[in-house]
Formats: C-alpha cells, structure tokens, sequence
C-alpha cells in the first residue's frame, strides 16, 4: 500500500467526518469523563490529561465547533489533530476488510488506553512518512500475518518496523495519575495552610513506589494532614512529609507565571519530583513536593521497550525500530543525546545491539512529537526531530534504511 501524503485544507473535513463516524461520540464521552475529573481537582498547573490525551480533546473542540458553526476551527492543536487523521483514513480506506475490523478495534481500545490515541497516531505518522519515502507499506500486525508493525518494500528491498511510544510515566516511581488522586485527598491540609498567610512548602517523600490503591493513598494523606496543625515533619510506613514556612514576602503565581514551577522546584529542591499548589494570590501559597527516596529506572524502562520491539520482528530481514519520546526537548539537546556516548539514548541503543541475536536491527530512531511549520509560501507541514543512533555492526547491509529518516545530528551516530 502507498497512500498520497499530499493534504490540503479541503481534506480536513472528510477526516474529521470518517473519524467521528467510527469513535466520535467515543471520544466526546470519553473527554467529558476526564473534563469532570479535571472540575475535582483545582491544584494543577497544567493539566495531566489535556496533556496525555491532545488528540482527544482536540476531536471533541473541533466536533462542537462544526456542531456550532458549521466549519472546522484553525490553530495548532487542530493541525496536528487533522495531520494525524488524514493519513489515518486513507490508510484505513486501503486496508482489507479484516484489517479493517481489527482498525477499528484498535481505535476503540485506545480510548481505554493509559496513553490515548497517541500511540495508534505515531504508527500512522510513522507509515505515512515510509510512504512518502516512496515505500510500499504492508500493515502486517493489523493484517495479523507478523507480529511487527509494518513490512516496507522498496524495488527488491525489504525491512521490518515496529513503532514504540513512551508515556511521561515510563521508569518513574511516582506516576502522574496517582499523584493528582493523592492531591485530592490532601487538599484540605493545603487549604487549612492557606488561611495563614505566607509561603508553606510541604515535601513528601514515598519510600519507593506511589501505589494506586485507595487505602495506601489514603493513609499517605492522613501523614500529610498531621503536618496541618504541628507545622512539623512526621512520618509512617508510607511516606516521610517535612513542613516549611519560607519566609519571602513574595512568588510567582503557578496559574501566571511561568518560571513559577523552576521556581518552587529549587524552594523544594525537587528535582525529578512532582508538585502540586493550592493559594490565594498576594495572600499565601502551598506547594507540595511528591517524590519518591528511589531513583527513577527511565532509561532502563525504555531499553526493555525497545528491546521488547526487536523482539517482535523476525529476524530475516534488517529492521528499524522507532521510539517515540514525547518530552518536547530542543534540537541541539538532542543531538547532543545522541552523541554522547553515555547519554541515555546511547545506553537504550547499547542493550538493544550489544545481544547478537538482534543484530538484525539496523537502526533506532528516536523521534520527537511533531510541531506545526508554516513555509514561506504560507504553507503548513508537520515536522519533528529526530536522533538515528546506527547498529555497527548489523547482519544485513542496507544503506537504503539509514536514508528514511533524517537525523537531527549532522555525524548520524
């Protein structure tokens, strides 16, 4: 299969349409599960699920907007949404009728998913940009002939890809989602604090993981609520909590100001630490840290990932493997990652090639989340950067693999 990559504005709408056909009322229910989640609790800055789910929301805004006014809305958020649905449909529309069902299953699963639909649309981004490569792309794990993703074709030559994404959760002791459940359940402690007037710094520290289960949750609060009235450190089994008054007489403002996180990060000294706020502004702040007394294993979580990737491909063919972080890091960051020899890109690439069994895997390449580009012609194209770290020692030679991406490194490590 070889779909067009060329997209104009008049496409969004037919996208937007199929879509909505298949998952939209899905999705609309979905949002509003999380919009309500999101009214409980007041203490976050940024919000975990727009983050975690932009595709989402972006589908839900951009459904009422038509229902509204009869045309789609324009911005970035919506860009990159019709970006991502565009080739989907063309992909789907190609796909024979098994593949189809197993599509759409898939979809459906996704809005189950702890990572939303943004896997599913990596995997499309990733086909699509084979495509316009000019490779013919076979669908083989929804066609249920291999269990990588796809197998490309290119005149006589063959490889096999298999797409990985990570989550902001990958490695880390403390996840997101239990740290906004903890933070409903302390908010009556931030607000008691926040009747006197003043800066109040809380650290709590989890011996290891931040479990999910309500009991722990709750008793990890009942430590914090101690704090409330003695204005001391306390502990128990399940967390050490340590109280400050930072005597300054002014800060930031988490909802306005954007250095306020850095700023409160270096009050806390939490690095790698989550934190959450609840304040008045001109009258007092809260901020509480949560981490835990373990070091994060990112880069080893992330290894497994991609080894688990190479694992799925056969083996008789030269494969690349694709993962997907989605921090949004700079160009020169990562480039610098990649080059390093002990950054943690370089050691993920070093547990995948250092097993001979998987020195059918040519490449890995590390790909960053897409970004809008308006080109001088006023034209917009999705673009992301990348980081190709080279297997140097692989069993199949193939130097048409190593020309489907560009690196963001100029040496291509």
């Amino acid at each position: 299969m070889r779909i067009s990559t060329d997209v104009t504005e008049r496409d969004n709408e037919p996208a937007v349409n199929w879509i909505s056909g298949l998952i939209g009322a899905a999705v609309d229910k979905r949002v509003l599960t999380l919009e309500q989640s999101e009214q409980k609790n007041p203490l976050l800055i940024t919000s975990h699920f727009r983050d975690n789910f932009p595709l989402e929301y972006a589908l839900t805004k951009a459904r009422k907007y038509k229902k509204n006014t009869g045309r789609l809305p324009k911005g970035n958020e919506f860009d990159l949404l019709y970006g991502s649905l565009i080739p989907a449909q063309r992909i789907y529309a190609e796909l024979p009728q098994v593949a189809k069902r197993r599509f759409e299953g898939a979809l459906r699963g996704a809005l189950n998913d702890a990572n939303g639909l943004r896997p599913f649309a990596y995997e499309v981004g990733i086909a699509a940009h084979l495509m316009g490569k000019k490779w013919d792309v076979e669908f083989t794990d929804l066609c249920g002939t291999a269990r990588f993703d796809f197998l490309a074709r290119q005149d006589n030559i063959e490889i096999e890809v298999e797409c990985k994404t990570t989550s902001g959760d990958t490695g880390r002791k403390i996840h997101r989602q239990e740290v906004y459940r903890l933070a409903n359940l302390i908010l009556p402690t931030m607000q008691q604090l926040d009747d006197t007037a003043g800066c109040h710094l809380i650290r709590v520290i989890i011996p290891n993981r931040l479990a999910p289960a309500d009991r722990e949750l709750s008793e990890i609060a009942s430590i914090v609520a101690s704090v409330g009235p003695q204005k001391c450190a306390t502990s128990g089994d399940l967390a050490q909590v340590e109280y400050r008054y930072d005597n300054i007489s002014a800060w930031p403002e988490p909802n306005r100001d954007r250095d306020a996180y850095e700023f409160f990060k270096k009050r806390l000294d939490a690095e790698n630490s989550h934190i959450v706020f609840y304040g008045r502004p001109a009258h007092a702040i809260v901020a509480v840290m949560i981490a835990s007394a373990k070091a994060d294993s990112v880069v080893d979580a992330i290894a497994m990932q991609a080894k688990k990737a190479a694992d799925q491909c056969s083996g008789n063919r030269p494969a690349l493997i694709t993962m997907h972080l989605i921090d949004q890091i700079s160009r020169p960051e990562l480039e610098d990652l990649v080059k390093t020899g002990s950054s943690g890109l370089q050691t993920i690439a070093h547990a995948v090639f250092r097993d001979t069994k998987r020195s059918y895997v040519d490449s890995i390449v590390f790909t960053l989340p897409q970004l809008v580009e308006i080109e001088a012609d006023g034209a917009k194209r999705l673009t992301g950067h990348a980081g190709i770290i080279f297997n140097d020692k692989p069993i199949f030679e193939c130097d048409r693999v190593r020309s489907i991406f560009k690196s963001t490194s100029p040496d291509q490590v």
